[in-house]
């Protein structure tokens, strides 16, 4: 088994080696992909960062350093330079997971598949598992989570709605709680299913407050306050804030009731299929 990782912006990770195959999940610059078999230009194999399975274009596979960093903002670009003012290269999506080795003012280099690049510092978050020595926590600081990880996936608003997407430009429900999780050190599963069993249970809908999850069959929102959900959906075709009472009654007619109503906390290794 030939360990790989992901050297395009996003890659495609689909249910068979053809291009028009089922969009299952999609994977990010610079995370792990374990390859085990090969067709048709894909290869088969299974995502590091949460054990999604499927096939990915071989193109978007080869050879990165271990990361040290996580792209915090909703999307941001790779310029040729340290300076606004350079060449655009290419966009990375919340989640992306880069190698920085030094800081120029307020860009932080980063190893490219051609070379290096370079990211607003603001951008980036050293992942918790890098070293007290690793260069990212040497120039970025110690901190490896942001306070409110709704805040983040709230810069995702209107975001576009795409089924398996897991970037910014197009995901869908588990995507959103999943990436912006991660930037609250909170690792979950990729899909709604298993999402149901993370952090601890909520009795009552009036219990309910900022970073709780609702959970519908096939769907998960989270919530903004007492009162608002934001959520990914096929309603608006976007990432969307509406008041829950709204969501409810609406998603009752096609996916009954609330199933679940959880307030998440570090829980890691579910994998599962179920998206919306």
């Amino acid at each position: 088994m030939a360990l790989f990782r992901i050297i395009t912006p996003s890659a495609p990770l689909r249910s068979g080696p053809f291009a028009d195959a089922a969009l299952d999940s999609e994977c990010l610059f610079g995370e792990a992909f374990e390859a085990e078999q090969s067709e048709n230009e894909f290869t088969f194999g299974r995502l590091g960062s949460d054990g999604y399975r499927g096939w990915v274009p071989r193109y978007c596979l080869g050879a990165l350093p271990t990361p040290n960093t996580r792209v915090i903002a909703p999307m941001s670009n790779v310029t040729s330079q340290a300076d606004i003012k350079s060449a655009g290269r290419f966009a990375l999506s919340l989640g992306a997971l880069v190698t920085i080795t030094s800081l120029q003012d307020d860009f932080a280099e980063i190893i490219t598949p051609n070379g290096s690049g370079f990211l607003p510092r603001q951008h980036l978050l050293p992942l918790a598992s890098c070293g007290s020595g690793d260069t990212a926590g040497h120039v970025l600081g110690d901190v490896t989570q942001v306070d409110d990880w709704v805040a983040i996936a709230e810069k995702l608003v209107a975001s576009p709605y795409r089924w398996g997407g897991r970037c910014a430009w197009g995901l869908d429900c588990s995507a959103l709680v999943q990436l912006a999780l991660a930037t609250g050190g909170i690792d979950v599963p990729r899909d709604s299913g298993p999402q149901h069993h993370i952090g601890s249970g909520i009795d009552d809908l009036s219990q309910l407050q900022r970073g709780d999850l609702v959970f519908w069959h096939g769907h998960v929102g989270i919530m903004q306050d007492g009162e608002n959900l934001l959520h990914a959906n096929a309603h608006h075709m976007a990432v969307a804030s509406e008041p829950l009472d709204d969501a409810i009654a609406r998603i009752a007619i096609t996916a009954g009731p609330v199933t679940a109503l959880r307030r998440p906390m570090a829980d890691r290794g579910l994998i599962g299929r179920d998206k919306s």
